[in-house]
């Protein structure tokens, strides 16, 4: 059971980014299944079949988690793989196809990106990438009732609607038979 597997294959992007709050949920945790059972599995009203598939879901992020070496930060590989799916698929919409509307969104999104890449100087993330961290960092600041600043919304709003665009070319090209990214 991947309690994520219908949002994989309906919105790409909504499931990178609940695959960021599930892994930042694990390292909260400490990865201790007990912490997990209580907060994650426990508030379930499913049945105990359900619940034990979940538990096992769980377990088995936890040792990948551990396995590839992202208990402090990182993402697990299958999440870092969607990623670089959807910067070149980006790329292929603005430098190949030149698709006038994914083209529109990404010029109201550019000044956001350009401006976190230059905050983040050497450690600048592909665009895609920061358009996941701005929007992933917006989530949190609000879970946590911290203020955000109109300029910020207003950039995150932006590079919102570009990842929903994008996650729909995505959608549209894994419809598509003999299509892959790979």
């Amino acid at each position: 059971m991947d309690p994520l597997a219908r949002k994989r294959q309906e919105n790409i992007a909504g499931y990178i980014i609940s695959m960021w709050h599930l892994e930042d949920l694990l390292r909260a945790s400490r990865f201790d299944l007990k912490v997990i059972e209580q907060h994650l599995i426990g508030p379930m009203d499913d049945d105990p079949e359900a619940q034990e598939e979940l538990r096992e879901w769980y377990r088995d992020m936890v040792t990948r988690m551990h396995e590839e070496s992202v208990e402090r930060q990182g993402h697990l590989s299958e999440v870092e793989e969607v990623l670089g799916e959807l910067e070149m698929l980006h790329r292929s919409l603005t430098e190949t196809l030149n698709d006038e509307e994914y083209v529109a969104l990404y010029a109201q999104a550019s000044p956001g990106i350009t401006t976190l890449q230059q905050q983040a100087g050497d450690d600048a993330l592909p665009p895609i990438e920061t358009c996941f961290t701005a929007v992933y960092g917006v989530m949190v600041l609000r879970a946590q009732n911290k203020e955000v600043a109109p300029a910020t919304l207003e950039a995150e709003r932006h590079m919102r609607r570009l990842l929903e665009r994008l996650a729909d070319h995505y959608r549209n090209m894994h419809r598509l038979p003999g299509v892959s990214l790979n």
